[in-house]
């Protein structure tokens, strides 16, 4: 399973699971390849590298980085996770949907 199919399930099962969670838990698109005007675009207006894949503001503020089993984190992912960890906000990474579901059982 990619990345992208595994944070597709995650996210259909919680949505299917919890819909009162519906627009609390969020994918942010810092990924993927654009040109240099959409990347400018993009760092401009906020986009910051290394973010998690996915936030839930609900019941606490969380991140959620998708990865594959042999799936490592990035320096800016590492800094990120760090920074949001120092502010009492705790980075999940998730490699399997199961792992995903115990969380966001334990968190609600």
């Amino acid at each position: 399973m990619s990345e992208d199919q595994l944070q597709a399930a995650a996210y259909q099962w919680l949505h299917n699971t919890y819909p009162d969670l519906r627009g609390l838990f969020f994918a942010v698109p810092n990924g993927g390849y654009r040109n240099v005007i959409e990347a400018s675009k993009l760092k401009a207006t906020g986009v910051v590298p290394g973010i998690p894949d996915c936030v839930l503001i609900w019941p606490v503020a969380a991140g959620f980085e998708f990865k594959t089993a042999s799936g490592t984190l990035s320096p800016k992912q590492k800094k990120i996770h760090l920074k949001w960890k120092s502010k009492s906000r705790e980075v999940y990474v998730i490699r399997t949907v199961e792992e995903f579901k115990e969380i966001i059982k334990a968190l609600l």
